[in-house]
């Protein structure tokens, strides 16, 4: 984000010279700048991000949905204020989903890890997929620990090294797996939430996201695809911004549970916390930028 701003003051000066220097007019749309001006103010709001990215983290537990991203004004014009509220809308939109997604790891490892067992077999066929349709933290787990568990027992039958983080790259990389009748992606039971989808109105009309359109796969760094924000002015927002932790957010993933929810009777093997799976998920991303 640093450099995506950098670049536009960049273009600005730029422009500004060629004006001074050549003394003739150039076609340029104003409201279009203007919008990005404005576009650029929003979505630097943090206090929006951490909203966004609080809501979804108060989904644990099933509470109610708290997505308050349908709550932001959608305006036209003027141009600057249509890009300012458009902003604020992403920001919001990218702190609820990067939760969802940081919890999608958490739950990964914890699936991978208790399937990664002699008595694979038997977990598998007794373990339930849950879905609640918040796109929360409740969600993003419980679609990880889904997928999570057919990798771990993919590799403890197959005799591959316990690597929970590499299954779950090749996982976000494309890769499915079936495994004694149960499957990942299009094989199995999880609807990934998508960046960007009011989960409200995802639950009431108990419309799923189309499977086959995998949110978080198919990207070592999230890009947007099939939504755009609101305005008709002409503009490529950055990249899904996963953004430096903040203490507040950090207290949060400082806890290394003994068990799953999912999967109570056998203890967890993994000597990290939430926090640390974390951040080796974020830089595994970062070596592929």
């Amino acid at each position: 984000m640093k450099i995506y701003l950098k670049r536009m003051g960049f273009v600005s000066i730029v422009f500004g010279t060629l004006v001074l220097l050549c003394g003739c007019p150039i076609d340029v749309n104003l409201d279009q700048l203007e919008y990005e001006r404005g576009f650029n103010d929003g979505f630097m709001m943090d206090d929006y991000y951490w909203a966004g990215f609080f809501d979804s983290l108060d989904t644990v537990g099933y509470t109610p949905i708290y997505y308050q991203g349908d709550k932001i004004p959608y305006v036209e014009s003027p141009p600057y204020e249509a890009g300012y509220y458009d902003g604020l809308w992403f920001a919001y939109n990218d702190g609820y989903f990067v939760e969802y997604d940081y919890a999608f790891t958490i739950g990964f490892s914890e699936g991978y890890d208790c399937a990664y067992q002699p008595s694979w077999s038997s977990f598998l066929s007794t373990d339930q997929h849950i879905e609640y349709l918040n796109g929360g933290f409740s969600d993003g787990y419980n679609d990880g620990f889904s997928e999570g568990r057919v990798f771990g027992a993919y590799d403890y039958i197959n005799g591959i090294p316990y690597d929970w983080l590499g299954a779950m790259m090749d996982y976000r990389a494309g890769l499915d797996l079936q495994v004694d009748g149960v499957g990942t992606g299009t094989y199995g039971p999880v609807v990934l939430y998508e960046w960007g989808t009011d989960p409200k109105t995802l639950y009431k009309s108990e419309v799923r996201v189309k499977r086959g359109v995998r949110s978080i796969k198919n990207r070592p760094l999230m890009v947007r695809s099939g939504v755009n924000q609101k305005s008709s002015y002409s503009f490529e927002p950055p990249p899904v911004s996963y953004r430096e932790l903040t203490p507040e957010a950090k207290q949060n993933y400082l806890v290394r549970p003994t068990t799953s929810p999912r999967y109570p009777s056998k203890p967890l093997t993994l000597n990290t916390t939430w926090l640390d799976r974390i951040y080796q998920y974020r830089s595994t991303m970062e070596d592929v930028e």
